[in-house]
C-alpha cells in the first residue's frame, strides 16, 4: 500500500453528493491506510452531530454525510431513512474494531424489546433505484395472541414461532387463507420471536421486485453490497489494494443474525396458476430464489401470505422440498368462537364458525357481519 500511495492517482468527476466519498478514498491513498471495512446497521440517530468535528460535512434531502478521524481511523459516515452506513479506514484491524465499537455507542441501534419492537426495513423501487426506509413496528408476544387461531392453524404456527430451523427445509414460508383470519397479526409475532436471528425486510411492490428490475432484486438480497451505493460506492482504482470486508464476507458480529427474511404480503396474483400469463417472469423469479441459483448459498427466507386458496395457487409453489412451512389461515369453529368470545367477556354469540376479524368487531360492539377494514402489516 506504501508504494499505492507514492504511485495511484484518483481522477474522477465529483457532484456534490459524492464529495464526501471521493475525500475519503483520497484521505485513504494519501495515508496509506490498507484496511477498509463496509458496515451498516439500523440507528435512533438522525444526525452526526455527536461525532468529532468532520474534515468534511454534506447535508442533502434527510441525509447527514461526513468524513471524521476517530483516533488512528478514518471513517465515511452517513445517516439516512434510519440507517448508518459506515466505511472505515486504519492501519490494522485492531485500529478499525475499536473505531467501530466508538461507532455503536455514538449512534446506537434501536433497542426492540424495551418497547416490544422490532426494526423492519421496508423496500421500494424509485426512479433512483432500490430505497430502504427502516422503521420500527409494535409487535406482540405469540402467547398473547395464540388463542386467535383454530386449534389446527395454531399447531402450525406453534411450530414455527417457537421452534423453527432456518436451512432446514425449503427457503419459502407461505401463509395462505380468507382475509381477515389474522395473518397480519401472526406475522407481527412472528417478526418478534424470529428477532434474535434475523432481520425482516418488507417488499412495498413486489410486482416491480420480481418484475423488470432485475437489479432491485439483486440489491436486496445481497443487502451489504448496497452501503457502498449508499455512501458513493469503492473506487475501482483500490481493488487488490484494500484488504476490503464487505459484500463478500461477514463481521463476526453479525454472523449470529445473518439471516434475511423477505415479506411478501397479500400477493396471491405472483403465484396464482396463470401468474406466467399475468405477470411474465415474475413467478419464475420468485421460484430462483426460493430454490434456484439465485437463491442458492443466501441465508433468505421469502414469508407471503395470499388470501388465496392453496387449490388456486400454481402448482409449482407448494411443491414438496420448496415450502418450509405452508399453514393455512382457517376461520374458528363454533366451539372456539364461543371460548374466545367468552375470554372477552361477551355474551351475545353467533354459534357457527367465525373469522378473527369479525370477533373483534362483535367484540367492540361493531356489526359482526360487515366488513372489516383489514390494515396489512406495514401500516401497523
Amino acid at each position: 500500500m506504501e508504494s499505492a500511495s507514492r504511485s495511484l492517482g484518483l481522477t474522477s468527476e465529483v457532484e456534490l453528493r459524492g464529495l464526501a466519498g471521493e475525500l475519503f478514498l483520497a484521505q485513504v491513498v494519501e495515508l496509506g491506510l490498507p484496511h477498509v471495512r463496509i458496515e451498516h446497521w439500523p440507528t435512533t440517530a438522525r444526525s452526526l452531530e455527536l461525532l468529532p468535528e468532520p474534515l468534511l460535512r454534506v447535508r442533502e434531502e434527510g441525509r447527514d454525510a461526513i468524513v471524521v478521524r476517530l483516533g488512528t481511523s478514518l471513517a465515511h459516515l452517513s445517516v439516512w431513512n434510519g440507517w448508518v452506513y459506515a466505511e472505515l479506514a486504519a492501519a490494522d484491524e485492531a485500529a478499525l474494531r475499536a473505531a467501530l465499537a466508538e461507532l455503536k455507542q455514538l449512534l446506537p441501534s434501536p433497542d426492540p424489546s424495551a418497547k416490544h419492537e422490532v426494526n423492519v426495513t421496508f423496500w421500494t423501487y424509485t426512479p433512483h433505484g432500490p430505497q430502504p426506509s427502516s422503521r420500527t413496528i409494535a409487535v406482540p408476544e405469540w402467547d398473547e395472541i395464540r388463542e386467535n387461531y383454530s386449534a389446527r392453524t395454531r399447531a402450525g404456527l406453534d411450530a414455527i414461532m417457537r421452534d423453527f430451523q432456518p436451512a432446514h427445509g425449503g427457503q419459502l414460508v407461505l401463509w395462505h387463507g380468507l382475509a381477515g383470519t389474522g395473518k397480519t397479526f401472526g406475522l407481527r409475532a412472528l417478526a418478534w420471536e424470529w428477532r434474535g436471528w434475523c432481520e425482516l425486510h418488507y417488499i412495498v411492490d413486489p410486482d416491480s421486485f420480481f418484475g423488470a428490475h432485475a437489479d432491485y432484486l439483486m440489491n436486496v438480497l445481497l443487502q451489504p453490497a448496497y452501503s457502498q451505493i449508499a455512501l458513493g460506492g469503492a473506487h475501482p482504482a483500490l481493488a487488490g489494494e484494500i484488504a476490503f470486508l464487505g459484500a463478500g464476507e461477514e463481521a463476526p458480529e453479525a454472523a449470529e443474525k445473518a439471516w434475511k427474511v423477505l415479506v411478501l404480503e397479500d400477493t396471491g396474483e405472483l403465484l396464482a396458476a396463470d401468474a406466467r400469463m399475468q405477470s411474465g417472469q415474475g413467478l419464475s423469479r420468485f421460484l430462483n430464489v426460493v430454490d434456484g441459483l439465485i437463491g442458492q448459498g443466501l441465508r433468505v427466507l421469502v414469508l407471503v401470505t395470499t388470501n388465496e386458496e392453496l387449490r388456486k395457487l400454481h402448482p409449482a409453489v407448494a411443491r414438496p422440498g420448496r415450502c418450509a412451512a405452508n399453514i393455512e389461515f382457517e376461520a374458528l369453529s363454533a366451539e372456539e368462537v364461543a371460548a374466545w368470545l367468552e375470554r372477552r367477556g361477551v355474551t351475545e354469540c353467533p354459534g357457527s364458525p367465525a373469522i378473527l376479524a369479525s370477533l373483534y368487531a362483535l367484540a367492540e360492539g361493531f356489526d359482526a357481519g360487515e366488513t372489516a377494514r383489514t390494515a396489512g402489516f406495514a401500516a401497523r
